[in-house]
């Protein structure tokens, strides 16, 4: 994987480094692809994220960036509940295949998440940036 094809976990907003808050599904990275689905929290904005990362380098030539990263906005209260009530003692597990981490990837699947520009100042803005809160739908969080 070349250099910019790496993923950065830094926020979206003012740049800096984001703690990892979930872990909840991810390929790889494997040289030529590499996915992810987390949340993310920004102590210096005070905002969560759900972020899902996309690096496929078998894409055909116009058919899509290689690159593509969507992301949703969390209020700190959401971020705040998920730590609390996410039911799995390994959180940061991407591989994990409990049933709270299924239901997480199944969730943010469905969520509102806004494509981000691979370039420019769009990509840092907050502006017309979906979000989603957490719900605890039968003891498991659920984004919605």
């Amino acid at each position: 994987m070349s250099k910019r094809h790496v993923p950065s976990d830094n926020c979206l907003i003012c740049k800096g480094e984001q703690e990892i808050v979930v872990g909840i599904k991810e390929r790889g990275p494997y040289e030529r692809m590499h996915d992810y689905t987390r949340v993310l929290f920004c102590a210096a904005c005070d905002v969560g994220e759900l972020r899902s990362f996309s690096y496929d380098d078998f894409v055909v030539f116009g058919e899509e960036d290689d690159t593509m990263v969507w992301s949703s906005i969390l209020v700190t209260e959401d971020v705040d509940r998920l730590r609390s009530a996410f039911a799995c003692p390994v959180p940061l597990d991407h591989q994990c295949k409990c049933a709270q981490h299924v239901r997480g990837y199944d969730s943010s699947v469905k969520a509102n998440k806004t494509l981000l520009p691979e370039y420019g100042p769009a990509r840092h803005s907050p502006a017309g940036r979906s979000t989603v809160t957490i719900a605890l739908v039968e003891g498991l969080v659920e984004f919605r």
